[in-house]
């Protein structure tokens, strides 16, 4: 069966990917199934110039909740130092909640400018001995998440 899919790529997508091969070794980690995975990769890089490598949800770690978190840690051959991961749900990052950068969900607005965006703070980031330290100064997450701690129980 020859099945046809339509995806809508988010405003300077190809842009970013270009961007960023020229700067950073891309790798795509996503909680989709690796057919899907493969599929909109293919689409975005087709001769696959900008994405050295693709990690579906058999990559993940799937809490008792279904919620998959992207450990970094399975890149043995990678310092966590250098990584940052960008993801749009904070959950799936939050075994290295330091290495990760929120990016806001695309819902289809043509004028976004988020990858705009995130590319001006990847290319300041790349600078940094340590993309944890610049995240941490920059993001500050490990701080924002206790703010958003259960409040302590007032029951004896």
């Amino acid at each position: 069966v020859d099945t046809k899919i339509h995806i809508k790529v988010r405003p300077f997508a190809q842009q970013f990917l270009n961007i960023m091969k020229d700067h950073f070794e891309v790798m795509i980690f996503t909680a989709s199934s690796e057919l899907y995975a493969n599929t909109i990769i293919n689409a975005l890089d087709p001769k696959k110039e900008c994405i050295s490598y693709i990690f579906h949800r058999g990559f993940c770690f799937e809490t008792n909740k279904g919620i998959r978190i992207k450990d970094l840690r399975i890149f043995k051959n990678r310092d966590l130092k250098d990584l940052i991961i960008v993801d749009n749900f904070v959950p799936a990052f939050s075994f290295q909640l330091e290495n990760g950068v929120p990016i806001l969900d695309w819902v289809g607005d043509r004028k976004d400018k988020e990858l705009m965006y995130l590319t001006s703070y990847l290319l300041k980031a790349k600078e940094s001995a340590d993309m944890r330290e610049y995240n941490k100064k920059n993001l500050n997450l490990l701080e924002l998440a206790k703010s958003f701690a259960p409040p302590q129980s007032v029951l004896p």
